[in-house]
C-alpha cells in the first residue's frame, strides 16, 4: 500500500463510531523502517475552516483494520488528541 492510498481512507474510531478524518502524515522508525504513528488533523478553529489547533496521534498498534475505504482504530480520543505546536 502506498501513502496516497492510505490518505484516501477515512479514519473511524471503533470505541464510539466517531469519524476522525483522513490520514495526513505518518511517523516511522528510520532504523527498522516500520510505521510508528499515524496523524489525523483535528477539527478546525471555526467551522472546520480556519486552521488546525490539534491532531489525533494514533499508534500503529491501535489500528484494528485497514479496509478498502476506511481505517478502523481503537483509541481513547482524549489521550490521542494532542495540541499542535506552533
Amino acid at each position: 500500500m502506498r501513502f496516497w492510498e492510505l490518505k484516501e481512507k477515512e479514519v473511524i474510531n471503533c470505541k464510539d463510531g466517531k469519524r476522525l478524518g483522513y490520514v495526513a502524515d505518518l511517523e516511522f522508525d528510520p532504523l527498522s523502517g516500520k510505521i510508528c504513528r499515524v496523524y489525523v488533523p483535528g477539527p478546525g478553529k471555526f467551522c472546520g475552516c480556519f486552521g488546525k489547533t490539534a491532531e489525533y496521534v494514533i499508534g500503529w498498534n491501535q489500528i484494528v483494520r485497514i479496509g478498502t475505504d476506511i481505517l478502523l482504530v481503537d483509541i481513547d480520543v482524549k489521550n490521542a488528541y494532542v495540541k499542535v505546536k506552533e
